[in-house]
């Protein structure tokens, strides 16, 4: 069962470019998805495995730069330290 736990999309020319998150029961499953203006709409799935997964896929969008803050978001609910706080734009060489 999955559940979803985050959705964002953010402007990208004449585009809307996002992400969803879900939880699952072996983690997280991020969806980023991309409306064009004409409505047709693509989505990639990617189960979140690792972080070096993630930045991989993170740096290859070709919408990087409006997707950041979004990216930064799913870093900080999948990848909390062990006090539960979130990742620091310090410690985040991606933002």
């Amino acid at each position: 069962m999955k559940k979803l736990i985050y959705e964002r999309d953010v402007a990208a020319d004449t585009d809307r470019v996002g992400v969803r998150l879900y939880q699952v029961d072996h983690g997280f499953v991020a969806e980023r998805f991309l409306v064009q203006y004409d409505q047709m709409t693509l989505v990639q799935i990617l189960p979140v495995a690792s972080r070096n997964d993630f930045e991989g896929f993170a740096r290859a969008d070709p919408h990087h730069a409006v997707m950041r803050p979004v990216y930064q978001e799913v870093r900080t609910i999948v990848w909390k330290n062990e006090d539960g706080v979130g990742i620091t734009a310090e410690l985040d060489p991606w933002i």
